[in-house]
């Protein structure tokens, strides 16, 4: 692989055009997603999620922002993600999901808060987990604009988790460990997209 600087030089030739990313396979946010899965995923997660994203006949999401709270700061994220037995409950909403309405998202990569225990560190409450699309309880709510344009159907979008249930299998890296997963993700995300 490339180190993030040999990368930045591809980076800043295929942001001269529009279709570069989807031709060479580095469109967000599956880049982002990518990098958290190889640097991150257990040996069944690349399986499933990285082999496919990869050869490109997936592609997939990610959930941070909410609209109740300043998302800016990731440490307000309320969508709750509780463990029960073997599966991982997930309510609440997150909004600016790039992507979640198109069709060959298969997953979406979703931060919420797993640990209310205020004993746990700021910054040790929150997790990662892998949701599949088609999971009951999963609903797009509705498309956003920017400048009264939706860029379907690779725009934004606000989605809605009802009580959806993945197993424990899908949280990325461990619980509490969202942040340590996020900066992995996020920072070299500046370099492809920005």
């Amino acid at each position: 692989g490339l180190t993030n600087v040999e990368y930045s030089l591809i980076a800043e030739e295929t942001g001269r055009n529009p279709i570069a990313p989807e031709v060479f396979n580095c469109s967000a946010p599956d880049t982002g997603n990518i990098e958290v899965l190889f640097l991150f995923g257990t040996a069944e997660q690349k399986k499933r999620w990285l082999e496919p994203l990869l050869d490109g006949s997936m592609r997939s999401c990610f959930a941070m922002t909410e609209p109740d709270v300043a998302s800016s700061d990731a440490t307000n994220v309320r969508c709750s993600i509780e463990q029960q037995g073997d599966e991982v409950v997930i309510n609440g909403r997150k909004w600016w999901t790039s992507g979640a309405g198109e069709s060959r998202v298969e997953f979406i990569m979703l931060m919420g808060r797993s640990e209310n225990d205020e004993k746990a560190g700021k910054y040790q409450r929150h997790t990662i987990v892998i949701v599949p699309s088609n999971t009951p309880g999963v609903k797009i709510k509705r498309h956003l604009t920017v400048f009264g344009y939706d860029d379907a159907p690779h725009g934004h979008f606000e989605l809605e988790f009802s009580d959806v249930r993945v197993p424990v299998s899908n949280i990325i890296l461990g619980r509490g460990r969202g942040f340590e997963v996020a900066q992995g993700r996020l920072g070299p995300g500046r370099i492809h997209h920005c």
